[in-house]
């Protein structure tokens, strides 16, 4: 059971970590009328998309350096406050008669956001490591991946009804969520308490200990191929899944958000059931039955024909529920390949691995599909689930190895 203290925490991080995930996933709904607005085809969209992600990764490889030379509380609020400028200067974007010069300009107003909002993500993750016991950390996992629940049952679902209030302008969610950062910042600020226990005793402080672990660590290198392999599998399929569901499916713009309301609300409910049952039956084996369960929605998504909404929404929940279910087992055994001292540098690396993954994700999955215009059928989205399905499954023989050694360690 939690402590009253932890679930204050987590409970702040999980906020923290929802307006990020709003911030980054509202972009995937929007897909259709963006590509539409800015007048461009796949392979730009796929840009626009993986524009935030690249840059996330830049300040995260960044931040192995000199991440585990800080206090935790104070490199998060910083850059939580960098995030919201960034947020707001994609809300604040002119629209000028040239929708290419419009297309460039919220391309770095994405570069700016992801160069903050970057650090967040290993931040988050190395709090969590540091302030909660590994017995209970499954738990402490189900609670802040509810903020990618949150952010599909609420964040999507609200921010796309707004799109559709205001005729389709794709600035007002991004005003949404930075004026809802902000109390979110002053919570934190209140909050979270020092944390700089990592730092006691420490006489030097090696820039690249992170890096040099990672290469000759064989637990650390085989982590990072593990998440990566994990975004790979879900975020190439994400990415396109808005315009595929309007162009080949039939759905329309204001059927989106009853995806994400479905999909969110049913991850709600097995987030902390599935946090549970890694602490109870152990993070491997959960990790194992989720991506092995998640490789079924994969496939059917990126088959799917035209079908009744209902339809989409039954498929969309179990997605949902089983890719973002085995990111709690996956996070929490990333936690546990490194001793507190270099957490929150193994954590930014594995953060800047996986915004490498999400941000690469949208390119890939874009280079595949084809599509002769704004308003025809997407081509060749089959292959990238194929793509996905073949990620998830490397991702298991990695997590072989993982266990092996996490076996081997715990023997020794």
């Amino acid at each position: 059971m939690l402590q009253k203290s932890e679930r204050g925490l987590l409970i702040v991080l999980a906020a923290i970590q929802f307006t990020n995930i709003v911030d980054f996933m509202i972009m995937m709904p929007m897909g259709d009328i963006l590509k539409k607005e800015l007048s461009i085809g796949p392979q730009e969209y796929g840009i626009l998309v993986s524009s935030y992600g690249i840059a996330a990764f830049v300040t995260a490889f960044a931040g192995v350096f000199y991440l585990d030379n800080l206090d935790r509380r104070k490199a998060l609020l910083a850059a939580y406050f960098g995030f919201m400028i960034g947020t707001l200067s994609s809300a604040i974007l002119p629209n000028t008669d040239s929708a290419q010069l419009n297309y460039y300009l919220f391309i770095v107003t994405r570069v700016i956001t992801g160069l903050t909002g970057g650090l967040l993500g290993g931040l988050v993750m190395s709090i969590i490591g540091d302030a909660i016991p590994i017995e209970r950390r499954g738990r402490a996992m189900g609670i802040v991946t509810m903020s990618f629940s949150l952010a599909a049952v609420l964040g999507m679902p609200v921010a796309l009804t707004l799109v559709d209030v205001f005729d389709n302008n794709w600035h007002v969610p991004f005003y949404g969520v930075t004026l809802l950062a902000l109390p979110f910042w002053i919570l934190a600020f209140k909050r979270i308490p020092p944390m700089s226990e990592h730092l006691k005793n420490r006489t030097h402080f090696d820039r690249t200990a992170a890096i040099r672990l990672a290469i000759t660590s064989r637990e650390q290198r085989n982590a990072l191929l593990f998440t990566i392999l994990l975004v790979l599998g879900q975020f190439t399929v994400i990415s396109f899944m808005t315009p595929f569901y309007i162009n080949n499916v039939g759905l329309e713009q204001r059927d989106i958000k009853w995806i994400y309301l479905v999909g969110g609300a049913a991850t709600v409910v097995s987030g902390l059931t599935i946090g549970r049952l890694v602490d109870r039956v152990g993070r491997f084996h959960m990790f194992t039955i989720a991506a092995v369960l998640s490789i079924i929605p994969v496939l059917v998504i990126t088959h799917l024909p035209q079908v009744p909404l209902w339809v989409v929404l039954i498929i969309a929940a179990f997605f949902f529920v089983l890719v973002s279910g085995r990111m709690i087992p996956a996070n929490t055994i990333a936690t546990t390949v490194v001793s507190p001292a270099q957490r929150a540098g193994f954590m930014s690396l594995n953060s800047a691995m996986m915004s490498l993954a999400s941000g690469s994700s949208g390119i890939i999955a874009g280079a595949i599909i084809s599509q002769a215009d704004a308003n025809s059928p997407l081509m060749n989205y089959e292959w990238v689930g194929y793509l996905a399905a073949a990620s998830t499954l490397l991702s298991l023989l990695v997590v072989r190895i993982l266990k092996k050694i996490a076996d081997a360690k715990s023997v020794g």
